[in-house]
């Protein structure tokens, strides 16, 4: 959410991410980098295209602030 609206404050634009799906399953920490794709999707984040077995593409588009 900071990053959110720090990219809001700046201006925004398209914000793009590659997390990983920990659904159902669990995952070593080294493989969570980018968060997880549910973190990503309760901050409005639709997914775009998957990308391997559980990583994700997910895209928001935010507006600038003011």
């Amino acid at each position: 959410a900071g990053a959110l609206a720090e990219i809001a404050r700046l201006g925004g634009g398209a914000v793009e991410s590659y997390p990983e799906d920990t659904a159902g399953r669990k995952v070593a920490g080294a493989f969570l980098h980018n968060g997880t794709l549910a973190m990503f999707e309760r901050q409005g984040f639709s997914r775009n295209r998957q990308i391997g077995k559980h990583c994700w593409v997910v895209e928001k588009r935010v507006a600038a602030q003011g």
